[in-house]
């Protein structure tokens, strides 16, 4: 009875060494595409983040500069308070009132045309693309590096 169950017990480690051996022999064998495939993963999410930011620029600074602008409409006639009339009427913005002054909503206006400038300027700031691009093992190590945190 001992025979034999030392006999199954020798069976299943050889059986679990074998499996093990194929299970490295297999990584090993997977190792450089799944590093590949990282590679070109960070690369293109890096890269489209970047470029989609960097083509709303020009519709953001358009934008910006259509609420900075203070356009004359008109002039104010019987519509208006009496000492209102004769004086210019302007097109409202999220910067102007009707009147010409500044309008409350400036500080929101404010708010977000800071927040995508600094937000524009951090995603541009982060050449991960051209890191992987340049210098591919500086960023596995890198990545590995932060992966050990």
């Amino acid at each position: 009875m001992n025979e034999q169950a030392n006999k199954i017990l020798v069976e299943l480690l050889q059986k679990a060494v074998s499996g093990i051996d194929a299970a490295v022999s297999f990584s090993q064998a997977q190792i450089p595409d799944v590093i590949h495939q990282l590679l070109v993963w960070k690369f293109t999410k890096s890269l489209a983040i970047a470029l989609i930011l960097l083509a709303t620029v020009p519709v953001a600074i358009k934008f910006f500069r259509v609420m900075m602008k203070r356009e004359q409409e008109g002039v104010y006639g019987e519509e208006g308070y009496s000492w209102d009339r004769g004086k210019p009427k302007y097109k409202p913005t999220l910067v102007w009132d009707r009147d010409g002054t500044i309008s409350a909503s400036s500080v929101f206006f404010g708010t977000i045309m800071f927040l995508y400038s600094v937000v524009a300027f951090i995603v541009l700031s982060d050449l991960t693309w051209l890191k992987i691009w340049l210098a591919p093992k500086l960023y596995l190590i890198e990545y590995a590096a932060s992966l050990m945190k």
